[in-house]
């Protein structure tokens, strides 16, 4: 076993509840870390003034405890351990992976199909035109550049939805390494800082309605959290109607593509794995779909109707009613989540295997990056006579 791929073995049947005592000091340590970040670090940083602007880090530099837990269990692993995590320790450190899974499973109660039916066919045949879009060209970008297929997976859905999420979700289907859903999460939240800034201005120069320009950011920009600071950027209200509203539709209706997205890539990936096994024959459709289909992409979708159903009260769509009891909880539950499954997941980042890899995801990410922000802005130029108010 690889040191820096992160295995699932820890978290598999039976296995998890034999490893689960084994684990347990690792899991300790991740526990710890995320409590400290939320705790003390983040509302530390939020109450410093730097030029002139409180809380300057997290408004500024969107450095929150998302990233803030993978930096931590980076210096873990590069720093601390000294590129090797100890053995009593590694067991805890395997389990993230199921943390994370766990998470994107309870990530459906954001979602409703009611919420999503609002933005009627013609938003939804844009928006899954973009996601399709974006998947083949980095597909055929990667082929282009030789890109490592397991990376090629990983970024396609990265660029092509929402960086974080879609890179976590895609990784264990591609058996990625840490290193590559860094390379992804980076490429995405390092051209998603530049769009955040820039958006706004563009957007009052063009004279964009609320309505329109939430459109376009919600299709062209790459990260869940610089679209909704785009937005307010350019219009600080929160009401329905307003850019922050339109925009989170709209970015909602590409996330909820994730579980598709990552079945399309596995199917792609496993296709073109099953012709480089030595002596093995290329497997059918229907062997992939039943062997790699992701079964927690089937919990996504389960929590989705879930919600849509009012199993757990209001869902807080925006212009609807506020969140339920129940469904504030399961968000808070998803932070910390989250939280413990990528300080796990910053300590299989080795920055030496980072620093041979090489810039080609780099490469590939603006140029699907550019292509897909600068095209969204043409195609709602053209069609903004026709967008649906929400």
């Amino acid at each position: 076993m690889s040191a820096n791929t992160m295995q699932g073995s820890a978290g598999s049947g039976a296995g998890f509840f034999t490893k689960l005592p084994g684990a347990l000091p690792g899991l300790a340590l991740i526990v710890l870390t995320m409590v400290v970040i939320k705790q003390w670090i983040e509302p530390w940083m939020g109450a410093q003034e730097l030029f002139g602007v409180k809380g300057w880090l997290i408004k500024v530099t969107h450095l929150n405890y998302i990233l803030l837990c993978i930096i931590l269990g980076m210096l873990y692993r590069n720093v601390l351990f000294r590129g090797t995590i100890p053995g009593f320790l590694a067991d805890g450190f395997k389990l993230s992976r199921l943390l994370i899974k766990t998470g994107i499973i309870l990530l459906g109660s954001l979602y409703t199909v009611q919420a999503i039916v609002q933005l009627g066919a013609f938003a939804i045949f844009l928006i899954g035109g973009f996601v399709i879009l974006s998947i083949v060209l980095v597909l055929w970008l990667g082929s282009v550049f030789k890109m490592d297929r397991s990376m090629t997976g990983v970024l396609a859905n990265a660029l092509s939805i929402c960086g974080v999420s879609a890179s976590v979700a895609t990784a264990p289907a591609v058996q990625a390494k840490a290193s590559d859903v860094a390379y992804a999460i980076a490429t995405i939240l390092g051209f998603g800082i530049l769009t955040m800034f820039i958006s706004p201005f563009i957007g009052h120069a063009l004279g964009l309605t609320d309505l329109q320009y939430g459109a376009w950011i919600g299709t062209g920009i790459l990260n869940s959290g610089q679209v909704l600071a785009a937005a307010l950027a350019f219009n600080p209200a929160v009401e329905p109607g307003s850019a922050v509203s339109v925009a989170e539709i709209w970015n909602i209706m590409r996330v909820i593509s994730i579980p598709f997205a990552v079945f399309a890539v596995t199917v792609w990936y496993w296709s073109g794995k099953g012709s480089e096994q030595a002596g093995g024959a290329k497997k059918s459709l229907g062997t992939l779909l039943v062997e790699k289909f992701p079964v927690f992409v089937i919990g996504f979708l389960a929590m989705v109707v879930l919600t849509s159903f009012g199993a757990f009260g209001d869902a807080g769509i925006k212009g609807g009613p506020p969140a339920s009891e129940t469904i504030k909880m399961l968000r808070l539950v998803m932070q910390w989540v989250f939280g413990f499954g990528l300080v796990g997941l910053g300590a299989y980042i080795d920055i030496k295997e980072l620093a041979r890899a090489g810039g080609t995801p780099l490469k590939i990410g603006l140029i699907v990056g550019i292509t897909k922000y600068v095209l969204a802005l043409i195609v709602v130029l053209m069609i903004k006579d026709y967008l649906v108010a929400i």
